[in-house]
Formats: structure tokens, C-alpha cells, sequence
């Protein structure tokens, strides 16, 4: 059926539909879904290297972030790689990590939206497949920053887990 502007075609309007359970979910099927939940994230903030202003204000927004910690607002981790005042990995321009474990995204996300500023930043997964995590996975505060992905792999022989020691993400208590 084709529609055009000037036709006389109206939707119907319907009321809800009824919902149905028609799964079949099992315990099993259950702890697989957790055992695929992303549960640890990644937020590069990303400045020009070559401009003072813009490095300054990336400074300024992680010496925020590390006060942040300290008072216990979040518990994430920046800087795990340091600063990197020129690229790393698959990331152009200056940048630096915060890793984030699932418990605190929604306040880390939030925050970032709040307050990076001039600042882009990608935000990814950490899952066994790390190119696919800086890519079709991604997402942006800010305008993309084109990245190198020819160092990524797009399988790993383990799911990253970083900083166990906090007993978060993938090293939570189930």
C-alpha cells in the first residue's frame, strides 16, 4: 500500500496490547544472560595536546574527578594509564581513561553529561571483543573523534576485568 500526503489513508487508533509471557526462560538461561551483561566501561575524555587551554580544562575536570573519589560520590578509577599527551592505542589525540564498573554508570554517565565541558568522550565496553567495543558498541558525549582501530582485536582469548581488588564488574559476588 502506498501512502501519499494528500490521501484520505488514517491509522486506527488501538487501544494497548495485552502482554503474554511466552518465555520459556530456564535458571540456566538466566545466568547466561548475567554472564553476558557488560559489567565494566571505559570513558576517554579526549583534548588537543597542542592547545594549552584545552589540556588545562581535561587537567581541571580530573583532578575533579579524583576529589569526586575521595569524598565517595563514585567509585571509579581515572588514570589507570595516565595521561596520554599524544596517541595511544587506537586514541588520536590527548586522552585519558576512567574505568567505570556497572554498579556506578548511571552516576558516571550522568556526570560526564553534566560537566565535560568542551570535552569529547567516548564511552565503550569492556568485553572479549575490543574492536567491536571501540566501534558498533561505542558511544559519544560530545563529537566523535576518529579513532585507529588497525591495534584492536576483535577477539580475546578473556573478558578484561580490571581492578578486582574493588570487587566490582566482573568481580562482583553473584
Amino acid at each position: 500500500m502506498q501512502i501519499s500526503a494528500d490521501s484520505d489513508y488514517r491509522p486506527v487508533a488501538s487501544g494497548p496490547v495485552p502482554y503474554t509471557n511466552t518465555s520459556t526462560s530456564t535458571n540456566a538461561d538466566l545466568q547466561s544472560d548475567y554472564d553476558n551483561e557488560i559489567k565494566e566501561f571505559h570513558f576517554h575524555l579526549y583534548w588537543f595536546q597542542n592547545n594549552k587551554a584545552s589540556h588545562e580544562s581535561a587537567v581541571k575536570l580530573r583532578d575533579r574527578i579524583l576529589e569526586l573519589v575521595r569524598q565517595g560520590f563514585f567509585q571509579v578509577v581515572p588514570l589507570k594509564n595516565g595521561i596520554n599527551t599524544s596517541p595511544r592505542g587506537p586514541h588520536p589525540i590527548g586522552s585519558y581513561e576512567v574505568w567505570c564498573a556497572r554498579e556506578d554508570f548511571a552516576r558516571c554517565y550522568s556526570w560526564f553529561v553534566l560537566n565535560r565541558g568542551p570535552h569529547s568522550i567516548l564511552i565503550h565496553p569492556l568485553t572479549r571483543e575490543e574492536l567491536a567495543d571501540h566501534s558498533s558498541r561505542a558511544t559519544w558525549l560530545g563529537t566523535p573523534v576518529p579513532l585507529d582501530f588497525t591495534g584492536l582485536s576483535p577477539h580475546l582469548d578473556h573478558t578484561p576485568s580490571q581492578y578486582p581488588e574493588l570487587g566490582l564488574g566482573y568481580n562482583a559476588k553473584k
